[in-house]
């Protein structure tokens, strides 16, 4: 097994005979999960025995690009769209300035990424990932940018990137203003992102990818709060550089993450080539007042409630 650090997590890779073995001998290291990447089909059942989630190791959110506000506004929970409506009308009280950057000057760039950056550092697993990007987004004909003002102050923002062979728009980042999160701004935002995917033609819109480990560096209140948006999440497929494929992931302690731990693994036991696989939300570490159907959507099917393994020690010891 080789033991590392993913963003402050301790994670075991293994192949699923390391795996299974060192279960079966009580020997798993002191790690918050053991990982089998890609496992062998063979070794499905025995993996799913032993506690095992077979499981997309990355979502992707998607949904068709709205023809409308109003086309929109109809896919949305009734609560969803009243709270729409209050951050588009609260905006506009506040006069504030919605532009659309069709491509991404360091002077435009830089504002959001100071946004962005200081969101991200009151994280526990935070990462600027789309500082890490920047030069590759600067004058860049596919990426473009959704950005607000308030008296020529930038509060809020999301960067866009085409992907023609994925034949879509992804929303990869965003960031708003405490101030203005409270009143859903990122909704405002959204809107102006779907009417420039609509005008550039693409007929699907993406939220970006994420690891489907939700506790860890997306916190499980992201799941929900893209599902209220209207996206549902489906196994990423490989595009560009975004990773993709599938894992078998042991969960073994949630005292390092965000609880409920919510993974998705596939529904069906021998699910394989699926164009649209079914998905189970397993959520861990989440208390009886915890409505855990808040974790299903049209592409997740049920949630169940999931345990730790009975027989590891759960007490993990971090890396400082």
């Amino acid at each position: 097994m080789h033991v590392r650090d993913d963003y402050g997590l301790p994670i075991a890779d293994a192949d699923a005979h390391e795996a299974l073995t060192a279960h079966r001998a009580g020997e798993l290291p002191p790690v918050v999960l053991v990982r089998v990447t890609d496992p062998p089909r063979d070794a499905w059942a025995d993996l799913a025995h032993a506690g095992f989630i077979r499981k997309p190791t990355w979502l992707s959110w998607r949904a068709p690009t709205p023809r409308s506000v109003d086309d929109y506004a109809a896919r949305l929970t009734r609560k969803a769209r009243q709270d729409l409506r209050r951050a588009v009308d609260r905006a506009a009280d506040a006069e504030l300035r919605i532009e659309v950057h069709p491509t991404l000057s360091a002077d435009q760039l830089d504002p959001f990424l100071t946004l962005y950056e200081n969101r991200v550092n009151g994280m526990r697993f935070g990462f600027s990932f789309a500082g890490s990007m920047r030069a590759g987004m600067i004058d860049n004909p596919t990426t473009f940018g959704v950005f607000a003002y308030e008296k020529g102050e930038l509060v809020g923002g999301c960067l866009c990137r085409e992907f023609p062979q994925d034949d879509s728009v992804w929303l990869l980042f965003s960031a708003v203003d405490a101030r203005w999160r409270e009143h859903s701004l990122a909704r405002v935002i959204y809107l102006h992102a779907f009417e420039e995917t609509r005008r550039r033609g693409y007929p699907e819109v993406t939220m970006g990818n994420d690891p489907n480990l939700y506790g860890h560096v997306a916190k499980p209140g992201l799941f929900l709060f893209k599902t209220r948006l209207g996206f549902d999440p489906v196994p990423a497929r490989p595009v560009g550089k975004a990773p993709a494929g599938d894992c078998a992931d042991l969960l073994l302690s949630v005292e390092a993450l965000t609880t409920p731990v919510v993974m998705l693994g596939y529904a069906d036991a021998d699910a394989q080539d699926v164009g649209t696989p079914r998905l189970t939300a397993h959520v861990f570490g989440a208390g009886p007042e915890v409505d855990i159907n808040r974790y299903t959507t049209r592409t997740v099917d049920t949630a169940r409630r999931a345990d730790l393994p009975a027989r590891v020690d759960r007490r993990i010891r971090m890396s400082p």
